[in-house]
């Protein structure tokens, strides 16, 4: 994947604020000052999810803790990780821009970006084929959103790059990230987990009984 400064620069600074709170200043800066290398590291590793991807950013996000988590020298827990990664997912900054979805009022949003994806997928898909495969079951819920992905690049990298353990972390900030947006996630499947699909169904949190 081509190297993207932006994620590193946007995320270090909140990462290094929770290492700090959590663990100390002296495991903090380490982690910081080795992860920025091993992020970038990682980045040379991985497959080109291709230009314009909607998704790219999900992989972009894991790699930055990745790399953070390896720059501790693997000090920092997979499980404590994925604490540093909720403190900044609900940092005032993300807080702020999740919360601009409601989906109470917007409950078909994911599907929606997952359709672009899809159409992206089918333009671009033969020529980065390690990619989401995306699929949808629009009769199973009448309540939010419901697709499920089979093929998930993150989970295939970090288990290439052994990192696995990271990744039933990475997995559960999905669930935070809907939170942010006032929804649910309902799960019963992941990748990681060695299940054959990830699904996702999505639903606002004021949703009574959803079905």
């Amino acid at each position: 994947m081509k190297y993207v400064g932006v994620y590193w620069t946007l995320f270090a600074p909140m990462m290094k604020k929770s290492i700090t709170k959590r663990f100390g200043k002296d495991l903090a800066e380490r982690s910081i000052r080795q992860g920025k290398a091993e992020y970038r590291k990682l980045l040379s590793h991985a497959d080109d999810l291709g230009p314009g991807n909607p998704m790219a950013t999900n992989a972009y996000f894991a790699y930055v803790f990745a790399g953070a988590w390896l720059g501790s020298g693997r000090k920092i827990t997979p499980e404590e990780m994925g604490q540093v990664m909720t403190d900044v997912l609900e940092s005032r900054l993300l807080r702020t821009v999740f919360g601009m979805t409601d989906l109470n009022r917007t409950p078909k949003k994911w599907e929606k970006d997952m359709r672009k994806y899809e159409a992206w997928f089918k333009t671009h898909g033969k020529d980065y084929p390690v990619n989401w495969n995306v699929n949808f079951e629009e009769s199973r819920h009448k309540d939010g959103s419901f697709y499920y992905f089979t093929r998930c690049p993150i989970c295939e990298f970090c288990k290439r790059e052994g990192i696995a353990e990271l990744m039933p972390a990475l997995c559960a900030t999905d669930e935070v990230m809907f939170r942010l947006q006032h929804g649910k996630l309902h799960r019963e499947h992941t990748i990681a987990n060695g299940d054959p699909v990830c699904d996702y169904w999505v639903v606002g949190d004021k949703v009574k009984d959803p079905g």
